[in-house]
């Protein structure tokens, strides 16, 4: 697998710009649950963990700590001109998976969002023995093989190509996935 490594709180920032342009009711917690679905949307479809940041399971779901605290913190900056997803330096098919992700997810309620996410057999069910278990990191491949089976069909993708550049000599400074 690889990594993308985009700061969970520049893709949140996305998310939360992307929701309040199209008028979907947000607030933290379903916040939350939009990066989570971001995330393993990617993951699915790309077999690329999204975030710098993995998601851990909490009392009513997945989230992502750090990008939590910025939000709870007012710490996302909204401003950020450099924030690589709104200056589109980012891959064309990872901000249309994220749209299309949001565009699908936010219009449900946070309960369904939440009930969707964390009903038996779903990664943070898994992960968290049922939520016995809170604060332990979700594996990747629980939520992959969750979101392929659930959310996202790789064989039917039909967004932009993910060009990713390999470099032929694997100890190049410049790897950015």
């Amino acid at each position: 697998m690889r990594e993308i490594f985009f700061s969970s709180s520049q893709v949140l920032t996305y998310i939360l710009k992307r929701c309040y342009l199209k008028k979907y009711y947000i607030n933290q917690a379903k916040a939350q649950r939009l990066l989570y679905c971001s995330y393993g949307s990617i993951m699915g479809l790309f077999d690329m963990r999204l975030t710098d940041e993995r998601p851990i399971t909490w009392e009513a779901g997945p989230i992502f700590p750090r990008a939590l605290f910025d939000h709870m913190h007012h710490q996302l900056n909204f401003s950020d001109q450099y924030n690589p997803l709104e200056q589109k330096l980012s891959q064309p098919a990872l901000i249309y998976v994220i749209n299309q992700t949001v565009d699908n997810f936010a219009p449900l309620s946070q309960e369904e969002v939440t009930k969707f996410l964390t009903d038996p057999g779903t990664p943070w069910y898994e992960a968290s023995n049922g939520g016995e278990n809170l604060g332990v990191i979700m594996e990747d491949e629980l939520i992959r093989n969750y979101f392929i089976k659930h959310v996202v069909d790789p064989d039917a993708y039909c967004g932009p190509n993910m060009e990713i550049p390999i470099p032929t000599d694997p100890r190049a400074e410049n790897i950015w996935a």
